[in-house]
């Protein structure tokens, strides 16, 4: 018997399940309408207070602007002479009794939309290339006084800000950066800006400029990049300007300098402006915003290399006080912020796991695949036990979480991998991931994620324990061919040989040498990028043994390569099969003794399937200069673990 809550999620995630493939299609993509004001983001409306409430000179639309252009004579609460308007009028008439009608449909809740204004709202588009600037920014703003319209597609609405939209591109090139921004904002506030063309035309504009830029328009113009979450052609100039003018900026300014860097994913390359990055944040810590702190977080993140690792160690200690002041989310990304170097506060994620411990009902299910995330990857064993016992209730708790897992299914998927990493599963639960509907609902086109490559090996090795649904062999083989890396060869690589390649390289050679028999390099367990070196030894007769070529599969097919693959009618308990493994510098957590959760996953799986990891630290093979010291230190390695 399945467990109840088992059964309610599978009926939750199959209700369609009796239904053709299209209606079960339709019943997952049923969302309902967006309104009119699409977009809307609570952290671009941050970033936009920011400029907003600055006494630097923005160009912001002030709402005592819009006041001024609401303004009128008129009485609003008496139908527009619009419903009677002259086709002789001149733009200013025009435009007055335009006013006149957004009053109106603002006092008494009317919509734009109505039959009855169509004729006006058709030759006051006609006439709007006759306005000045100014008239054309003050229709903008009246937009903004009209009652949200049903959509942004509803009659004369439409026509409105669409004829603006190509009104304003017209504009562009001989209207100054101060009025390009300006107007730029007002399609922001409109809630149009990323569904019109001008503010992306006018930012390609403002691209030319941005080395010579102001401190408040680099600002600016970094705002719209987020908004748009589109890189201008050089957005290398926005890190030149800003690393010569970073001290004129509050540390809010620079959150939103950060914001678009990331959501253009545009990593900064300076070291010297990283650098006083982490010294501003660090000096500022105790009073930073969560918003600012978590925009500073993710650029320092994706934009960390080897030679920042001290800074982001000094980081990470520093941040540890802060846990209990700043939100749940803010915590996940300062856990989260180790994860690119491989370098880990074990003090810091503890506090923040604790943390979340106390309110894990109020975690969204991404919050919940990042912090398993960063309990999987940094694979560690704390004094209060806190990792175990949330690994533990993950299961439980994404069995609530249905609604959430169709609207995120890789979240879902990406939980399972990454609990199977500490030993954590639920056959039921990788049952529904594996399952081909959910699997479609997924990935809709296209080879299903990485992730799924790890729990199907991961279920396959779970043996008669799992009975659940399968990838089939030819998702495996597409998944070989596409997943793992091509197997280095010095003669005709397909690519060039990296540090990690050479290594493998010359530990095959030297293994070949000193065993003096052919060695292989073979992807043994697919999922994983990169191949290791196979050895296969008689323990009995004391002599290396060939691979039986005809029982193994051919390279990049996906199978999991067992003992009988590669040796065949060989196979007996006195021959091993050594793997012999490197540990590259994104293996190892930084300055601790042990392994990511993916490589000891990787060693443990290897022995499942019977054979003798043998692992080599890529430092401590670059440190044997000579091939004496290469030799003596494989014997010694292969004698540690093999008794050869």
């Amino acid at each position: 018997m399945l467990p109840s809550k088992t059964i309610c999620i599978m009926q939750s995630l199959f209700v369609a399940k009796r239904l053709p493939r299209l209606l079960l299609h339709r019943y997952i993509r049923n969302m309902p309408a967006l309104p009119a004001k699409v977009f809307v983001d609570f952290e671009n409306q941050y970033a936009h207070n920011v400029l907003s409430d600055s006494l630097k000179p923005y160009q912001i639309v002030r709402p005592s602007d819009c006041l001024k252009v609401a303004s009128t004579d008129t009485h609003s609460d008496t139908p527009p002479r619009v419903l009677h308007f002259s086709k002789n009028e001149q733009p200013a008439e025009l435009y007055a009794d335009f006013q006149s009608l957004v009053q109106y449909c603002a006092h008494t809740c009317v919509q734009i939309s109505e039959d009855r204004f169509r004729q006006f709202i058709a030759y006051y588009c006609e006439e709007l290339h006759k306005f000045s600037d100014e008239q054309l920014l003050g229709t903008l703003l009246c937009l903004q006084q009209l009652p949200t319209p049903a959509s942004t597609k509803v009659a004369n609405y439409m026509e409105l800000w669409n004829i603006l939209d190509i009104e304003c591109c017209r504009r562009i090139e001989r209207w100054s950066t101060a009025q390009l921004l300006l107007v730029s904002d007002a399609w922001y506030q409109l809630g149009l800006a990323r569904i019109g063309e001008f503010v992306w035309l006018a930012l390609r504009r403002l691209g030319r400029k941005v080395r010579k830029m102001p401190p408040e328009q680099l600002v600016q113009s970094m705002f719209l990049c987020n908004l748009l979450r589109r890189p201008v052609f050089e957005m290398f100039d926005f890190e030149a300007n800003l690393e010569q003018c970073v001290q004129q900026m509050t540390l809010k300014e620079l959150g939103v300098m950060a914001m678009g860097f990331f959501k253009t994913q545009t990593p900064i390359r300076s070291p010297q402006l990283l650098q006083k990055l982490y010294t501003r944040l660090i000096a500022q810590l105790d009073s930073v915003e969560d918003i600012t702190l978590v925009s500073m977080l993710k650029v320092l993140r994706y934009s960390s290399k080897l030679p920042q690792v001290a800074a982001l160690n000094q980081l990470l200690v520093a941040l540890q006080p802060q846990v209990e002041r700043v939100s749940l989310l803010t915590c996940l990304h300062m856990a989260l912020l180790g994860c690119e170097l491989q370098t880990c506060n074990d003090e810091l994620v503890e506090c923040i796991l604790l943390r979340f411990e106390r309110e894990l009902d109020a975690a969204r299910l991404k919050d919940l695949e990042r912090i398993c995330l960063v309990i999987a990857l940094f694979n560690m064993n704390t004094a209060s036990g806190v990792e175990r016992r949330l690994v533990y209730r993950f299961p439980e708790l994404l069995r609530g979480r249905i609604d959430e897992i169709l609207r995120y299914p890789r979240c879902y998927t990406n939980c399972l991998q990454f609990l199977s990493m500490r030993g954590v599963y639920d056959v039921e639960q990788l049952g529904v991931a594996l399952e081909p509907r959910f699997l479609r609902h997924t990935y809709r086109s296209g080879l299903p994620g990485r992730e799924y490559f790890h729990l199907d090996s991961f279920v396959q090795l779970l043996g008669s324990e799992y009975e659940g649904p399968r990838l089939t062999e030819r998702q495996r083989q597409q998944m070989g061919k596409l997943y793992t890396q091509y197997i280095p060869d010095r003669t005709h690589s397909r690519s060039k040989l990296n540090s990690t390649d050479r290594v493998l390289l010359e530990i095959r050679d030297a293994v070949g040498s000193l065993l003096r028999t052919t060695v292989s390099l073979k992807h043994v367990l697919p999922h994983y990028d990169r191949c290791d070196v196979i050895v296969g030894y008689d323990r009995q007769q004391q002599r290396p043994v060939s691979l039986n070529a005809s029982t193994c599969p051919e390279d990049y097919s996906g199978t999991l390569l067992s003992r009988q693959h590669l040796l065949g009618s060989k196979e007996a308990p006195h021959i091993d099969t050594l793997i012999i493994t490197v540990a590259g510098w994104n293996n190892v957590i930084r300055e601790k003794e042990r392994y990511t959760g993916q490589f000891a996953m990787k060693l443990k799986q290897l022995q499942q399937l019977g054979h003798k990891p043998i692992v080599i630290h890529w430092h401590e093979w670059r440190e044997l200069e000579t091939s004496a010291d290469r030799q003596n230190f494989l014997k010694r390695r292969l004698r540690q673990v093999a008794k050869i």
